[in-house]
């Protein structure tokens, strides 16, 4: 079979690399950010333009093969297996912006990198989240609910323009107004369930500079700290994106000296408005009660990794997450539970609150995504290098949605939070009967024989 595909690959003439199993650069290009989730397809295109997406869908076709599509590695939903044929769009990495419009136009392989970089050039910002190092346009189908939310939305309330390869091998542009059931359906279900997306074109926000940070107060005054950000988060406005966090730092040389092996209690978010204002509205928290370390001030934002300091480097994890109608007691006690509880040692590296609501609540008619009414988001994410942290992982996120059950919210799967089989058994529950309904004629409008087989289960 090798052989044949080999020829069938070849035969069509790519200009970016056809790989399978064995070749020299397959493991490299199947490998996941996440070491926890491994693909096997039964081949690889590598590819470099949208003739290349076109060419390895039409021989997917021939061979009988399904489409697994990979853009940076972070966030797999179903792993590719033999029936697969993976494309890694990591070639595809055009990058421009439009000072004047306020627009960039991004390939379907670039990460949020480069974007904010070239956009920070003119004062702009996309609005990425927390990690820079992630795919703008896996994480942009999902929702997008990064640092600068409150004030200006998801990431994919500013999508303009979606370049599409359907699974008969068209290219299609979708926008509000042309293919708009497609570029619905795409902005909250699309991430490898009804095209490959080889160009994204989105509108930029005026940011330059922010007020951000983390203040850390010892764990054992989770409780105090929780009670004190309920109410804080009542005087804010959108122009403040924050949450409580719980983080349990591992004993690792890289962790700075004061966190390294120690849990605490964090209050992080950045402020996208006024910076005097800003620094008034952390002052409150200062003057109630001194953080033991004090990490908010002035920030460019192209520096905005630095707010969550992500890890940059693969690792095994496994992340759970979930949109909340509300918080309470019960959720601090749960957060500490899952970081902190339990008998034997923890492979849970935080559990985190982001505050909602302010543009992250307003409609968008044109986009599929349904979470508007959350008051928060609730993740949790552990460090999982051994078959036994990732099954004590488990257990702990199942303990943590047990425990806060009555507070998550009627739409409760936060879908970009979610990954392997969870996020397939989770997907009904991100969207309302008739979001579904819509979505499931739109799968069979333009993937009719399930081409697209290894994204969300439309």
């Amino acid at each position: 079979m090798q052989t044949t595909l080999r020829a069938a690959l070849t035969a069509h003439r790519l200009d970016g690399a056809a790989l399978l199993p064995g070749d020299s650069g397959f493991d490299e290009h199947r490998a996941c950010w996440n070491l926890t989730h491994e693909h096997r397809p039964a081949a690889i295109v590598s590819a470099t333009s949208t003739a290349d997406v076109q060419a390895a869908i039409r021989c997917a076709a021939e061979r009988g093969l399904r489409i697994a599509v990979q853009s940076t590695g972070h966030g797999p939903t179903r792993a590719a297996d033999d029936e697969a044929l993976l494309l890694n769009l990591a070639g595809l990495g055009r990058v421009s912006v439009d000072a004047g419009e306020q627009v960039a136009v991004v390939g379907g392989g670039v990460t949020w990198s480069p974007v904010l970089a070239a956009a920070q050039q003119h004062g702009l910002a996309p609005l990425l989240g927390s990690a820079p190092h992630v795919g703008a346009v896996g994480y942009t189908l999902g929702g997008g609910f990064g640092w600068l939310a409150r004030r200006h939305g998801l990431a994919l309330d500013r999508v303009r323009r979606l370049a599409v390869v359907l699974a008969d091998g068209r290219l299609v542009q979708a926008s509000p107004t042309d293919h708009p059931d497609l570029f619905w359906a795409m902005l909250g279900a699309g991430a490898g369930s009804l095209g490959v997306v080889v160009e994204m074109e989105i509108g930029l926000v005026p940011v330059r500079d922010v007020y951000a940070g983390n203040l850390l107060y010892p764990a054992s005054d989770a409780a105090d700290v929780f009670d004190f950000y309920l109410d804080w988060i009542q005087t804010v406005g959108g122009e403040v994106t924050s949450a409580f966090n719980i983080t349990a730092f591992p004993p690792l040389e890289v962790v700075p000296a004061p966190l390294r092996g120690r849990a605490f209690a964090i209050l992080r978010g950045c402020h996208c408005g006024d910076l005097g204002e800003a620094q008034a509205l952390i002052d409150l928290w200062r003057r109630w009660r001194k953080p033991e370390v004090d990490m908010f001030g002035l920030l460019p934002f192209s520096a905005s990794a630095s707010i969550s300091q992500d890890p940059v480097d693969p690792v095994p994890a496994s992340a759970s997450g979930r949109w909340m109608r509300r918080a309470n007691a019960d959720t601090v006690v749960a957060m500490v539970e899952a970081v902190l509880g339990g008998q034997g040692p923890s492979p849970v590296l935080f559990a985190e609150l982001r505050h909602a609501g302010g543009a992250v609540g307003r409609a968008n008619p044109a986009a599929s995504f349904a979470a508007r009414a959350a008051s928060f988001s609730l993740e949790a994410v552990a460090l999982t290098p051994t078959p036994q942290a990732h099954e004590e992982a488990g257990r702990r996120h199942a303990r943590l949605w047990a425990r806060v059950a009555d507070e998550v919210a009627p739409l409760g799967a936060y879908l970009n939070f979610l990954e392997g089989q969870e996020r397939v058994e989770l997907t009904r529950s991100a969207f309302d009967p008739e979001t579904l309904t819509r979505l499931a004629a739109v799968k069979k409008e333009v993937d009719p024989d399930g081409t697209f087989s290894y994204g969300l289960p439309l």
